[in-house]
């Protein structure tokens, strides 16, 4: 410990903040999370970034931020957590980020096509830590878009399928 705190001080505030978030001063419990987000730069945790950003910009952020900027940040954590091999943080950011594309009014068209990217990259490494969310998200986003004549799981044969002509 140094001037009592450490390297898990941001990480143990950011998730106080997201479980506090809940109570009556949000705005208080905001100002906590952005003092934890800036004492990152006195440690050298670069490989728990994403970890952070997942935390932040998931459940905090998004309240008080622009959610492309906080959709943005997130998809950045996605691409570093699968560069360091934090598998599961990187498809928990996927869901955030999905989350905030819907609530941010962007293109129904193109958040479907996201989520077929993630769930792709889901058979690929394996993982069915996100699967759930995902499809719950592409069957809400497909009922939107079509009300599922088209875009539904059942008419495409291969989900998430890269040579798939709708992708």
């Amino acid at each position: 410990l140094q001037n009592g705190t450490c390297q898990y001080t941001p990480l143990a505030l950011i998730h106080f903040a997201g479980y506090a978030m809940k109570d009556e001063q949000p705005a208080s419990i905001c100002r906590i999370a952005k003092n934890a987000m800036s004492m990152l730069k006195r440690f050298d945790v670069a490989d728990q970034y994403p970890l952070f950003y997942l935390n932040y910009y998931g459940r905090v952020a998004w309240r008080f931020e622009s959610l492309q900027v906080c959709t943005d940040k997130l998809r950045r954590a996605f691409e570093a957590a699968l560069s360091l091999g934090h598998v599961d943080i990187a498809f928990y950011c996927s869901i955030h980020v999905i989350k905030n594309s819907i609530f941010s009014g962007a293109s129904l068209r193109s958040i479907l096509k996201e989520i077929d990217y993630y769930l792709h990259l889901l058979k690929t490494y394996k993982i069915e830590t996100a699967r759930t969310f995902l499809l719950i998200f592409r069957e809400t986003v497909s009922l939107l878009i079509d009300n599922g004549q088209a875009t539904s799981i059942e008419a495409t044969p291969f989900v998430g399928d890269l040579n798939d002509p709708g992708n």
